[in-house]
């Protein structure tokens, strides 16, 4: 453009018209041009710097360990809960003011390794069982009721809300074993308990369901809670308001998903750069950030896990790339069926047939939504129609096939919110 200008610049008959133009332009006009070049190709840059959202770097393992076989320094498994890995300690003087008050006070948590129906069917019957509590000095009777822990799913809650407000889509989490695990409560103990007292050990006599629990057991996931400065001085955004804190990743990894965890207000936006999270706040001074790293796990062949590694990752294919970059759900039974085959977990079923009923049928519902926290405000939470995905298992005796089956439904109940997603096994 500068070259054109010029060009007519010099074709002016005028030498004193052309002069008054030249110095005109030299002082004024080509400095703001090259100011507003530059501003552009600055914006340019930032707009390709910030990376594209990339599915398999935020794809969430879990499984579930004994706490004596749990690695602390394991390269990509850590604990949902630290309390798991911690040494449990009684606090007698506070159990026995939760009694005193009519409260029933969490003991331990045990795991049911068990089908998803027995499961349900037990929590049904509010069976009360017998135990002990053996202290330093006697041993007393009690009696002990169990209930469904649900601190787990506050956590999968919480890394549902990181992922909403990082600009990162949901996708549901696979989690088939944190819904097996209860709380073991006590409702009543034998008096003589005093407070002075240490509690050496307690016994809950399970009875015909002791063949299904699993203590001391450690629900782990890949995710790694971390505590990152920000790097150099925040740097004040255009709109004088608000600072951008650069959040460098590189000694982190780059091949690893990053969330920033926040539940204030502070912050407008956050950026994902190819070596670095970029954070606009209304913070002016640089300060420490939690943030939620998806750990990338490698291939490795000395790992061994008593019970299934399982993931909500899928299968990387042209179609499956192209509806993501579309973002476009198409409502046939063939794109249902694609995205099924579509997710790992599709290797323990094989799909066979879809019905919508209008009606709620009596049979026993054999599956339950895994994003039962996210509030639809849409919807009113009546569903016209129900739709039923039936599959068949390929190992039907495999304690968690329902739950895995859960998470394929869940997942589909995402793409179709006009129905109620229920799974079958046939």
């Amino acid at each position: 453009m500068k070259e054109e200008l010029y060009d007519k610049i010099n074709h002016i008959e005028n030498l004193k018209d052309r002069a008054l133009l030249k110095e005109l332009l030299n002082e004024v006009f080509i400095s703001l041009y090259e100011h507003s070049e530059d501003m552009y190709h600055s914006l340019e840059k930032r707009v390709f710097e910030e990376i594209e959202y990339n599915q398999q770097n935020y794809s969430l393992y879990t499984t579930i360990v004994k706490k004596n076989d749990f690695d602390p320094i394991h390269y990509f498994l850590y604990p949902m809960l630290e309390e798991d890995v911690e040494e449990k300690e009684y606090d007698l003087n506070q159990i026995l003011e939760n009694m005193l008050t009519n409260k029933q006070v969490d003991m331990f948590k045990v795991f049911f390794k068990c089908d998803y129906l027995i499961f349900k069917d037990i929590l049904k019957k509010d069976l009360q069982f017998r135990g002990t509590i053996k202290t330093d000095k006697r041993v007393y009777d009690a009696f002990f009721k169990i209930k469904e822990n649900a601190k787990y799913w506050d956590e999968v809650y919480r890394l549902y809300r990181m992922f909403i407000k990082n600009n990162i889509p949901w996708r549901t989490i696979n989690a088939p074993y944190i819904s097996r695990i209860v709380d073991v409560v006590l409702v009543k103990y034998e008096k003589g308990i005093t407070k002075d007292e240490v509690i050496e050990e307690i016994h809950v006599d399970f009875g015909q369901y002791s063949q299904y629990i699993e203590y001391d057991m450690v629900p782990v996931w890949n995710i790694q809670k971390l505590v990152l400065e920000s790097t150099g001085f925040p740097m004040p955004c255009e709109d004088t308001v608000h600072f951008e804190h650069n959040v460098s990743l590189k000694g982190e990894g780059l091949e690893h998903g990053y969330l920033v965890e926040y539940d204030y207000e502070d912050i407008k936006h956050i950026k994902h750069t190819k070596d670095s999270l970029i954070i606009i706040s209304k913070m002016e001074e640089a300060k420490d950030w939690g943030i939620f790293k998806v750990v990338k796990p490698k291939e490795s062949k000395i790992e061994k896990y008593s019970f299934e590694l399982v993931s909500n990752s899928k299968k990387i294919s042209f179609a499956e790339k192209l509806s993501n970059q579309n973002g476009m759900n198409i409502k046939t039974k063939a794109e249902l069926i694609r995205m099924i085959n579509s997710l790992e977990t599709s290797k323990h079923l094989q799909f066979k047939d879809i019905q919508i009923v209008h009606k709620k049928d009596s049979v026993k519902e054999e599956t339950y939504n895994m994003n039962d926290f996210i509030i639809d405000e849409i919807r009113d939470g009546e569903y016209g129609k129900t739709m039923i995905l039936y599959f068949n298992p390929k190992d039907e005796n495999y304690f968690i096939i329902r739950d895995l089956l859960s998470f394929i439904v869940s997942e589909i109940q995402l793409f179709y919110p006009e129905y109620k997603c229920e799974g079958r096994l046939i």
